[in-house]
């Protein structure tokens, strides 16, 4: 195991906290809670970030984080969770005493802690301001802007500010961003939308806010609609609000090859960006995240040193503009070899929790070593309870007998009363990965099949 924390480290898993606003507009009040809810059960693999030794508060307890804290080496790593839990982590913090207790121990004696937050918000930047001004403490947000800054974070997460200000940047933007127009109404992008299909072209319909697929619609030619039909498809959904919308050309993509840069922005005048990982995104259906795969072979794709000049360009961009902190590039390798730029995710990401464990555990050059395959969703059949998930697949669990890198790392078990939880798979190879995969798939069923 290697890098250890010198400065006291508080992990702030505020998932549901950075997309509330928008996945509060779902009109369904069992889809609402069901889509916040599962931001808040991603707190689960945040036991994964920043090494060793940290405090973790999450919107709930992780049922599986003394096990895996022992097993993996994080000897030194605990975690916290609020007794009354809102969707809004920061402002919990805020209000139950013993997570501020928890904060000004953990900070003791010297007062000194620096926070790392899943994404910055405005909940995040009124308790960095609060443990300073009211508590005496140095706080360090090393991977947060400024407040002054704060509406850049927010700018480069929307569907057209990426695509404005790359653009802009970018002198062969054109390469690289899919053809698209930005409209301000409803009625526009359908008109939009129409013109692509009457061209024989699908396109993507996109809210300027949305994530994880939700708020985009895909309108094919062979549908057949007309303009008014796309414009009631699209007001039948709450996601598409009062808000600018991207209407953009599909890039067809039979192998279905997603990739996604994750870059570290530090400081202006602290040091220079970096890609911190490169994956494969898996996707359930489109847009539906489900895990990433990391390994050597991904960084061998032709497309792949054209992502990495891409996503630098931009990060050294944002970083002269004051950002700081995460955020990832997702892109789409077309039909025809080439990578597309699709959005930005100015924050922590789906597989930051895969590279740190990776880091920590093999060392820098992890990939060289070992494939990772994360799946958040992961079916546990029966199984409702995390200690008898960690038992029934004790023979799977990493590390395995043996000499070489194989096993499963549980990482989210919140949801398992859906019958639902998080893994990663490490092996040799992604073709080993796979295949432990169906392994435990297959013990679990036979185990809920005996039971």
């Amino acid at each position: 195991m290697s890098n250890q924390n010198t400065i006291p480290t508080i992990v702030i898993s505020n998932f549901a906290e950075a997309h509330i606003d928008f996945l509060g507009r779902s009109d369904n009040p069992g889809e609402r809670d069901d889509l916040i809810n599962g931001e808040d059960y991603h707190g689960d693999r945040t036991i994964l970030w920043a090494d060793d030794p940290k405090l973790v508060i999450v919107n709930y307890p992780i049922a599986h984080a003394d096990f895996n804290t022992k097993r993996l080496g994080y000897p030194n790593t605990r975690h916290l969770a609020p007794h009354e839990p809102s969707h809004y982590l920061c402002l919990d913090i805020l209000r139950e005493a013993h997570l501020l207790e928890g904060i000004l121990q953990y900070a003791a004696p010297n007062g000194i802690v620096q926070l790392i937050p899943y994404a910055t918000t405005k909940e995040f930047l009124r308790l960095v301001e609060v443990m300073r001004k009211d508590y005496n403490l140095q706080v360090l947000t090393p991977e947060s802007p400024d407040a002054d800054h704060f509406w850049l974070r927010d700018y480069v997460d929307t569907k057209t500010g990426f695509r404005s200000l790359a653009s802009f940047w970018m002198p062969d933007a054109n390469k690289f961003l899919p053809f698209g127009m930005i409209c301000e109404t409803l009625q526009q992008a359908s008109v939009m939308a129409h013109w692509f299909c009457s061209r024989g072209e699908a396109c993507v319909v996109k809210t300027d806010t949305g994530e994880s697929g939700i708020g985009t619609t895909v309108i094919s030619p062979e549908s057949g609609l007309s303009v008014d039909d796309i414009f009631d498809r699209l007001r039948s959904q709450p996601f598409y609000s009062n808000e600018l919308i991207v209407v953009e050309k599909y890039i067809p993509s039979a192998n279905r090859m997603s990739p996604s840069a994750e870059v570290k922005v530090p400081r202006l005048g602290e040091g220079d960006p970096h890609i911190t990982y490169i994956s494969n995104q898996l996707f359930l259906g489109f847009g539906d995240f489900c895990g990433i795969q990391i390994d050597r072979g991904i960084y061998e794709q032709p497309w792949c040193a054209d992502l990495e000049r891409c996503t630098l360009e931009l990060a050294r961009n944002l970083q002269n503009m004051g950002y700081v902190g995460h955020f990832d590039l997702d892109c789409i390798v077309g039909d025809d070899n080439k990578v597309y730029l699709l959005e930005i995710n100015a924050r922590r990401t789906g597989g930051t929790h895969v590279h740190e464990f990776g880091k920590y555990a093999f060392g820098n050059d992890y990939a060289d070593k070992v494939s990772l395959i994360s799946f958040e969703a992961s079916n546990s059949g029966t199984i409702t309870d995390a200690a008898e998930l960690l038992e029934v697949l004790k023979d799977f669990l990493y590390p395995m007998p043996g000499n070489e890198p194989l096993g499963m790392v549980v990482t989210i078990t919140k949801p398992l009363f859906k019958n639902r939880f998080g893994c990663i798979m490490v092996a040799p190879t992604s073709e080993r990965a796979l295949e432990l995969q169906a392994q435990v798939d297959a013990h679990i069923r036979q185990y809920c099949e005996v039971k």
